[in-house]
C-alpha cells in the first residue's frame, strides 16, 4: 500500500472513536500490565500526541520542562505546549488499555546563541539539519523559514540527539526554534569530555564549561567523570572563547525498574561499525537485541548502524542496565509522513496557497494538494492532514474533513459569553465548531497571557484549546489565554495569524510564513520582535497582506 494513502487512513480512523485514538499505539503490547511504562522520542504529529509515529492520549497529562526548581524555562513557560519537532520524555500509563500520557517532559538539547552557520554552531555544539526521512525527523523550523534565514548572533532552541560527525558528534537537530534575544542563560546537554577536576572545568562539544561552589549538581554528591552525559544551565550568557559558568548540573542517569517497559527513539550510536550489531545505544540508553528480537516491516539486524533512527520497544533488565529489545523499527522515508488531527485557526488564502494552522502547527496546501469528498478548509472545520516538513510548515499532501468525534482536540477564538465561575463553564457562541456547546475548566486547565479563573468576565476575547467530551458533555478546556478585541477592518475580509515573528523591520514582519507589509496605519505594540510569538490581523490590499494590528501573545 502507498505509504501516504496508509498513513492517511489510519488518521481518519483515529478519528472515528475514542478507542480508535488509543488503538494507534499498539494497544495491550506489555504496557498495559499496570505500574509505569516509559517512552523517549520525538513529537511528529498530533491528534493527541505521535510520539516515534505511535499516538498517545494526554489529555490531563502534565507537562513540564526538564529544568531545575524555578529554573530558567519554568519561568519563562511554566506551562508549555507540546510541539512538532520536540524531544520529549513521558511516563505512560501502564494500566491503560492503549498509550497514555501520564507525564511529559520537554528536553532540548541546546538553548543559546549561533557562533556561525556553516557549520551551524549554538553554543559550542555543532548542530546538522537534516532533510532526509529516511535518516530520521526531518527538521522542523520555528521563526525561521529554513536554515538560511538563521544568523550568528540568533538565540535558538534545539532539540535532537547526537549522532557520529568526523571524529566528534553533532546534533542531529529535529526542531530549531528562533527565540527572543533576552534573556541570555544558556542549556547545553552533552558528554563531558577533558575533566579537570583540580580546575573545575570540562567541554561539552566546543564549549568550556567552568563548575565550583556556586555550581549546584544533581545527585547531590555525584562525581562528574569523562564520558558522563549530563544537562547543564548557565545563568549567563558564553563569554571568552566558548567559556560558561554552570548553574545547573543535572546527571542524566536515567532509573529505570527491573522489566519496566520502556520505548526509546532515536539516532543509534556505539555499533562502531559492527555488524550485526546487536548491542547499542539510543538516547543514552543502552540496547540489547536477541534472537526473539521482532523486525518491523523489511527491516533486519543488518539495517542497524550508528546514525539509523530506529524505534526499540523492550523491558529494561536491571541486571546487565540495558533495554532488551521486543521489538525495533529502522525508520524508512515513508516514516516522514506528518500526521495532524483538529481544527483549523488562523486560516487565510492568497488565491493561490492557504495557510493555517492545526494544533498550533502552520498548515500549506499548493497545487498537488488533494482534498476527500466535499471537504473544504476554512477556520473551525475539523481536518485530518496527511504531509510533509517543508522548512517552518507542513505542506499537505492531502486533507479530509472527519466528523467531530470524541477526543478531538479544538483550537477557537472569540468572546466569552455565559459566564457561570460556580460552574466553571462559559460558552463562545461565535465559532460555529463550539456553536451552543458549553466550555468547562478544571483543575488542570491552563490560564495565560493575564488570563486567570476569576478574571475572565462575558465579552473578554479568549483563545481556547480543548478537547471534545462527546453530545451533552460540550468541551473540557486545555488552555485558556486572554487576547484582545479583533480590529476593524479597512477593506476586504480580516484574517489573524499566531506564531513566532521573523524577518521583523519597520516596513514588514513573517508570521507563519505568511509575508506582512507595515504600513503607516499599522498598530504594531512593543515586543513584537523576532522570536516573539505574537498575533498579527491582516487583510488584503493591492495583493499583499497589510497588517491591521499585531502584538504578542503568551500561548
Amino acid at each position: 500500500m502507498n505509504p501516504l494513502i496508509h498513513h492517511t487512513r489510519r488518521l481518519m480512523l483515529a478519528a472515528a472513536t475514542a478507542a480508535s485514538l488509543l488503538a494507534a499505539c499498539g494497544g495491550s503490547d506489555g504496557l498495559g500490565s499496570g505500574g509505569t511504562g516509559a517512552a523517549l522520542g520525538t513529537v511528529d504529529g498530533f491528534g493527541s500526541i505521535f510520539i516515534g509515529g505511535e499516538r498517545c492520549d494526554h489529555v490531563g497529562a502534565r507537562v513540564v520542562w526538564d529544568t531545575f526548581t524555578n529554573g530558567p524555562e519554568e519561568a519563562a513557560e511554566p506551562n508549555p505546549d507540546v510541539k512538532l519537532g520536540q524531544r520529549v520524555e513521558v511516563d505512560l500509563d501502564g494500566g491503560a488499555v492503549g498509550c497514555r500520557i501520564l507525564a511529559a517532559r520537554i528536553t532540548p538539547e541546546v538553548i543559546g546563541v549561533v557562533e556561525s552557520t556553516s557549520p551551524l554552531v549554538v553554543a559550542g555544539a555543532t548542530v546538522l539539519v537534516n532533510a532526509d526521512p529516511a535518516v530520521g525527523p526531518v527538521t522542523v523550523f520555528d521563526g525561521y523559514d529554513s536554515a538560511a534565514d538563521i544568523s550568528a548572533g540568533d538565540r535558538v532552541e534545539v532539540h535532537g540527539k547526537a549522532v557520529p560527525d568526523g571524529a566528534g558528534v553533532a546534533i542531529q537537530a529535529t526542531r530549531i526554534e528562533r527565540k527572543p534575544s533576552d534573556p541570555s542563560w544558556v542549556r547545553v546537554a552533552g558528554v563531558i569530555s577533558n575533566l579537570d577536576a583540580s580546575a573545575g572545568t570540562f567541554d561539552l562539544g566546543r564549549l568550556t564549561v567552568h563548575y565550583g561552589s556556586g555550581t549546584t549538581i544533581v545527585p547531590t554528591g555525584f562525581d562528574l567523570r569523562n564520558g558522563l552525559t549530563i544537562a547543564m544551565w548557565s545563568v549567563g550568557a558564553v563569554y571568552g572563547n566558548n567559556d560558561v559558568d554552570a548553574r545547573y548540573i543535572r546527571v542524566l542517569r536515567r532509573q529505570f525498574a527491573d522489566q519496566q517497559a520502556v520505548r526509546v527513539q532515536g539516532p543509534v550510536r556505539g555499533c562502531n561499525g559492527a555488524n550485526p550489531c546487536t548491542e547499542f545505544s539510543v538516547d543514552g540508553i543502552d540496547v540489547l537485541v536477541t534472537n526473539d528480537t521482532v523486525f518491523r516491516g523489511s527491516a533486519t539486524v543488518a539495517d542497524i548502524a550508528d546514525g539509523k533512527t530506529v524505534h526499540v520497544r523492550g523491558a529494561f533488565d536491571a541486571a546487565s542496565g540495558k533495554l532488551v529489545a521486543r521489538a525495533v523499527a529502522v525508520r524508512a522515508a515513508s516514516d516522514g509522513v506528518i500526521t495532524l488531527l483538529g481544527s483549523v485557526s488562523d486560516f487565510t488564502d492568497d488565491g493561490t496557497t492557504r495557510t493555517f494552522r492545526v494544533r498550533g502547527v502552520p498548515v500549506s496546501t499548493d497545487g498537488s494538494t488533494t482534498y476527500g469528498a466535499a471537504c473544504t478548509v476554512a477556520d473551525d472545520r475539523i481536518v485530518a492532514v496527511a504531509g510533509q516538513i517543508v522548512g517552518s510548515t507542513v505542506v499537505a499532501d492531502r486533507i479530509e474533513c472527519p466528523s467531530l468525534a470524541v477526543g478531538t482536540i479544538v483550537d477557537a477564538y472569540g468572546p466569552i459569553s455565559q459566564l457561570d465561575a460556580a460552574a466553571k463553564s462559559f460558552h463562545i457562541t461565535t465559532r460555529p465548531l463550539l456553536g451552543a456547546a458549553t466550555l468547562h475548566w478544571d483543575d488542570n486547565t491552563v490560564f495565560s497571557n493575564g488570563a486567570s479563573p476569576g478574571s475572565l468576565g462575558n465579552g473578554d476575547y479568549v483563545a481556547v484549546r480543548g478537547v471534545y467530551m462527546g453530545p451533552g458533555n460540550g468541551f473540557l478546556l486545555l488552555r485558556v489565554v486572554k487576547d484582545q478585541t479583533p480590529p476593524t477592518s479597512p477593506g476586504g475580509l480580516l484574517f489573524s495569524a499566531v506564531g513566532i515573528a521573523h524577518h521583523v523591520t519597520g516596513a514588514s514582519m513573517w508570521v507563519n510564513r505568511v509575508p506582512m507589509v507595515i504600513a503607516p496605519a499599522s498598530v504594531v505594540d512593543a515586543g513584537v520582535v523576532n522570536g516573539a510569538v505574537v498575533r498579527a490581523w491582516v487583510y488584503r490590499n493591492n495583493g499583499a497582506w497589510e497588517v491591521i494590528k499585531a502584538y504578542p501573545v503568551s500561548w
